[in-house]
């Protein structure tokens, strides 16, 4: 029986990392509960089936076992750009180099992994597990250019101009979104920066004994507010304008929010900055009530106002658009592509968080997989015509 269990620990690490690079990164944050646990069970048991704890096993018993490096495949002589190292990127980079081609990534970062690596707390994601994960890519044909920053169409047709057959785009959405309201005061920041001076020991005491208001009700807004509430914040309030069940962060991250004694000011929008000088000290605002799924009023006297030392945006991100801005956009903004992941642009390809609005890392990692099939077809189709 024990030679059984060991081979099929073994079978489940192969598995997991041959189809996901980033496997045990999915593992730590992928809404499993959402994703997965709903639909996998066993009548037999109370509970749903642990999935994300059974791939973390499996991941772990892997690496410790030396059983998922990558065996060195020849190279092709096609070049492949990457732009951004991102779980998108990341992925399509990971498929194409298994069958032998050059991949150059071009991220603007001193590492790679992207909003996994930078702006989820250590409590969500430790940092060993991306180093973990990452390490399979040592044995491929791939190479980083960190602080590389491709910004502008001109720089993306240089690529396209010189011996890279194909480029992916997987720069995710890297603007977070922020509002007329709290422009130009200085302790105002979004949770990207927030977050990103956490994460490289930046942050210098912004939060300890003091106020903090968090905007939104996503998983970044837990993070921001579990991360202020963890480093000593006096008060952490999260501010949103629906109710506390109708917030899109997960559960488990709220539930964690809760035991930290953040509070919530739900169904509830501000309206007014006091401040002095280019400095807020408060902020006010007022419940509302909605009339119909759009559209809401305020409450009569239900003003409220709360003191503010630091303010925290978390409402939203949007695609960088110097990059994109000769790519054909759908109505909501994001790039539009056709069925293969190929842009307006030919021989450039997209997936990922610009295209789909921002979902899971396990959906990014997906459309890096599918995006790199149809590079090396489009590739492939280029020769033999």
């Amino acid at each position: 029986l024990l030679p059984l269990l060991a081979g099929i620990r073994r079978s489940a690490a192969r598995t997991i990392r041959n189809n996901n690079i980033l496997g045990s990164v999915c593992a730590h944050l992928c809404p499993v509960e959402k994703l997965c646990e709903k639909e996998c069970s066993i009548n037999a048991l109370e509970h749903s089936i642990d999935i994300a704890g059974l791939q973390r096993f499996a991941c772990d018993y892997g690496q410790k076992n030396h059983l998922e490096p990558i065996e060195k495949v020849d190279s092709k002589k096609e070049k492949i750009a990457i732009i951004g190292a991102g779980p998108a990127g990341l992925s399509c980079a990971f498929e194409l180099a298994k069958i032998g081609y050059h991949i150059t990534i071009f991220e603007k970062e001193t590492a790679p992994g992207g909003i996994a690596r930078w702006n989820i707390p250590d409590y969500r994601l430790p940092q060993e597990t991306m180093t973990a994960d990452l390490s399979c890519l040592e044995n491929l044909s791939i190479t980083f250019q960190y602080e590389s920053s491709i910004t502008s169409p001109d720089k993306l047709n240089e690529l396209l101009a010189s011996n890279f057959k194909a480029v992916f785009i997987g720069i995710g959405l890297g603007q977070p979104t922020e509002l007329p309201l709290f422009q130009h005061y200085t302790n105002v920041m979004n949770y990207f920066d927030f977050l990103y001076d956490v994460k490289t020991n930046q942050e210098e005491n912004k939060v300890k004994n003091r106020s903090v208001i968090v905007l939104g009700g996503g998983s970044v807004s837990m993070d921001a507010a579990c991360t202020a509430a963890a480093m000593g914040a006096k008060k952490v309030t999260v501010i949103y304008r629906r109710s506390k069940n109708e917030m899109p962060a997960d559960h488990e991250e709220i539930q964690l929010a809760d035991q930290l004694n953040v509070n919530f000011k739900t169904n509830s929008i501000l309206t007014e900055v006091i401040a002095d000088k280019n400095k807020i000290i408060a902020v006010k605002g007022t419940e509302i009530e909605w009339k119909n799924k759009n559209e809401s009023m305020p409450i009569n006297n239900s003003e409220f106002s709360l003191n503010a030392d630091l303010i925290i945006q978390a409402i939203g991100t949007k695609p960088d658009d110097a990059l994109l801005k000769n790519l054909k956009r759908t109505k909501k903004g994001t790039i539009e592509i056709n069925d293969r992941y190929q842009t307006s642009l030919e021989g450039v390809f997209r997936a990922g968080d610009v295209v789909n609005g921002g979902t899971t890392i396990a959906q990014a990692v997906g459309e890096g997989k599918k995006a790199a099939k149809s590079i090396n077809e489009f590739i492939n189709a280029g020769e033999t015509s």
